[in-house]
């Protein structure tokens, strides 16, 4: 296991995941999303500092995975697709996945032992004492690095993503482009033909959620505002949640005021840019591989799905599954989950949301014994942020015992140490034991056909 090359942020979504599925491939736990043992070190003296000073330890840590203006410009795509594909053992597989960021594909994706190669990374650039919440200046200063990064590689679809509501602290001292690969790479396309034999399956995992954007060129787009507790209407024309968030962080207006969008694109984290599709359908027919997407909006509705064939999974293991363990953005642990027989169940963020989903699935399933739950903080008290007071009402649908997992519920969302403590105490919750044997692709593509309508989503063959 290697540190992310420069341009690659270890505190994104997709190369988290990446290193979270390396890990359970390599059957190892995910202890660390730093890789880092010095910073895990420091991360529970951080937290015992006062909250502004534990904020900006926060974002300082964060600046230092950001690149320069002059670092964008040579930013080795290749080299950052090579570090993916070299973090998944070399061998030959049944399956691998290509595609959207997803916590709930990674559960799949590890079940069946199948690696998986993310269309978009998230390239972080520093960019000292920003306004997070001046969009205008926000989109011409971020122009110069947009041109940067298209210039880097002429397969990258480049999106500029501010959003003044969940990375607030972040913002302050970065700017976040989210580059999707149009194009394979070549170290994709060599990996895929080295370790897909004949007869293989090839997954596209295609998450079609939108947002409005504007347009600043062919190839790239500026997104104000992401996924999560605020909705469009919020981030566009404002209202009273956006009033009494801005006046709470001592902001001199009643609502932001971004680019006007003019054009419908896919969102810069969850989305997948269709343009890869052709490519990989030439490619899966030169290869004679199956070729099988999976289409759904909402982020989390694969999630029910997952959990609904984990469930089964176990079952024809002969083990029925009474425990639940609820990951959080980057949060998760898919070797330790497995190793203890427990349900996973992805939610997109710390937001009511993705509370609202939980809820709706433990509403739908007998009472879990136990409910584990892994808790993302990102230092700002969001619009829309679901508080500990309903975390806490959804652990109590457990009949033995509903737990936060390595959460200072104190320190929350400030509560950045749980980055350090959350898989060695989630490791203690249940005996380890050896999982079952891998999910095959007949048996998944069988659960997502039964599962899927219930839950919007698509399982499609396209050969």
């Amino acid at each position: 296991m290697s540190k992310p090359p420069k341009g690659v942020a270890r505190f994104d979504s997709s190369a988290a995941m990446v290193m979270a599925l390396s890990n359970a491939l390599h059957q190892r736990p995910f202890s660390s999303p730093s890789q880092s043992p010095t910073l895990d070190r420091m991360l529970p003296a951080l937290n015992l500092l006062p909250e502004r000073v534990r904020e900006w330890g926060y974002a300082l840590g964060g600046m230092a995975e950001g690149i320069t203006l002059s670092q964008a410009q040579q930013l080795d795509i290749e080299g950052i697709a090579r570090w993916v594909a070299s973090q998944y053992p070399q061998q030959q597989y049944q399956a691998a996945f290509v595609g959207s960021s997803n916590g709930a594909m990674v559960h799949l994706a590890a079940a069946m032992g199948v690696p998986w190669l993310p269309q978009t990374f998230l390239c972080p650039v520093r960019s000292l004492h920003n306004d997070p919440d001046d969009a205008q200046k926000g989109m011409a200063d971020g122009k110069p690095i947009t041109d940067a990064l298209l210039a880097a590689s002429p397969h990258l679809a480049v999106h500029h993503m501010q959003d003044p509501n969940q990375d607030r602290l972040m913002l302050d001292q970065m700017s976040y482009f989210r580059l999707k690969h149009r194009k394979l790479p070549l170290e994709y396309h060599e990996f895929l033909l080295s370790a897909l034999p004949p007869g293989g399956t090839l997954v596209i995992n295609h998450c079609t959620q939108q947002w409005p954007a504007t347009r600043t060129s062919d190839r790239s787009f500026y997104q104000f505002g992401a996924v999560g507790g605020a909705t469009e209407q919020e981030y566009f024309s404002g209202g009273p949640r956006v009033m009494e968030y801005l006046a709470r962080n001592g902001v001199e207006r009643e609502k932001w005021e971004p680019p006007a969008p003019d054009v419908t694109v896919p969102e810069a984290e969850w989305g997948f840019d269709a343009h890869l599709m052709a490519e990989l359908k030439k490619l899966a027919n030169s290869q004679n591989w199956k070729l099988v997407e999976l289409r759904y909006e909402n982020p989390e509705a694969l999630s029910f799905v997952t959990a609904e064939i984990y469930r089964d999974w176990y079952l024809s293991a002969g083990v029925i599954a009474s425990r639940l363990v609820v990951d959080n953005f980057l949060l998760m642990d898919p070797w330790t989950t497995m190793q203890q027989y427990a349900i996973p169940f992805w939610l997109t963020f710390c937001t009511e949301p993705s509370a609202s989903s939980l809820q709706r699935y433990l509403e739908r399933q007998p009472r879990f014994r136990n409910i584990d739950l892994l808790l993302f903080s990102h230092g700002t008290e969001s619009i829309g942020m679901a508080s500990i007071e309903r975390w806490q009402q959804l652990l109590n649908y457990a009949t033995d015992e509903g737990a936060f997992i390595g959460v200072d519920t104190e320190r929350f969302p400030r509560d950045f140490a749980t980055l350090s403590r959350f898989d060695e105490e989630l490791k203690q919750r249940a005996p380890l034991l050896p999982p079952p044997e891998p999910l095959t692709t007949e048996t998944f593509l069988a659960g997502v056909q039964r599962y899927g309508e219930k839950f919007q989503v698509e399982c499609l063959l396209h050969n």
